[in-house]
Formats: structure tokens, C-alpha cells, sequence
């Protein structure tokens, strides 16, 4: 099982990140994700929110704009839980997520069931809600 303090800074150190500023990385997300990465972005969205919730949802690139960042979000807040240090100016890009999906998923099932950690994957999930679901409306 994997444990909060130590999962998120070996995701973050693990990402392959080439020094490309975030903003950036951000703007390179313009062509929709391929089916695989839909899929993949799918398990994590499903993760955060619920399976039936991403299931409905349009992959999109600015859902995967959304979700990169509530990502950064959920690992930020569970590293201040955790007092450990992450690499400085690290986002998560759709490299990032579509590479590690499987890591992603697993943590934030993990957190979502610590009491501690909960907390930053369920408002972090409030938070981005209307946000993805107006991403992957096109709006």
C-alpha cells in the first residue's frame, strides 16, 4: 500500500519534467489526448471525483488542463500533510499524467481513504468540479 508522505514526492521526482517552465507545458496541451491517454486520464478523474462521473466526461485538452492541475493540487496539499519537499516549479503535464496514470490513480484511491489525506482530494475534488465539467462541455 502505498503511503502519502513518501508516493507524491516519488511521483513528482520520477516525472521526467525537462525544465520546461510550467505555463508553458500548460500551453502545449492543444491536441486532444489520444484514445489511450482519454483512457488513462479517465482512471485518474475517476479517482478524484468517481468512476461514473469521468465515464461521461469529454477527454479532452482542457480537461487534461484541469485535471494536471488539480493534480498538482491534491499532491501539494498532501506533501504540506507530509512535510516533504517536492521539486520546484513542478506541474504535472499530460506527460506526466498519461506516464504515471497508474501511480496517480492508485495514490489518490489511497489518500481518498486516509482521514488525514482525504481532505485534499476531496476539496480539491469540490473545488475543481464545475471547472472540468465546463472543460469537457467546451465551455
Amino acid at each position: 500500500m502505498l503511503t502519502a508522505g513518501a508516493a507524491a514526492p516519488a511521483l513528482a521526482a520520477g516525472s521526467g519534467h525537462t525544465g520546461t517552465p510550467p505555463v508553458a507545458e500548460a500551453f502545449r496541451l492543444q491536441a486532444d489526448p489520444t484514445p489511450e491517454e482519454q483512457e488513462r486520464l479517465r482512471e485518474i478523474a475517476g479517482a478524484i471525483w468517481t468512476p461514473q462521473l469521468a465515464a461521461g466526461w469529454n477527454m479532452n485538452a482542457e480537461v487534461a488542463g484541469v485535471l494536471s492541475q488539480a493534480t498538482d493540487q491534491i499532491l501539494r496539499c498532501s506533501e504540506a500533510f507530509a512535510l516533504v519537499p517536492r521539486p520546484p516549479g513542478f506541474v504535472p503535464g499530460l506527460g506526466y499524467l498519461v506516464q504515471y496514470w497508474k501511480n496517480l490513480r492508485d495514490y489518490f484511491l489511497v489518500v481518498k481513504d486516509n482521514r488525514t489525506y482525504r481532505a485534499c482530494v476531496v476539496a480539491t475534488a469540490a473545488n475543481y468540479r464545475s471547472v472540468i465539467e465546463m472543460a469537457s462541455a467546451g465551455i
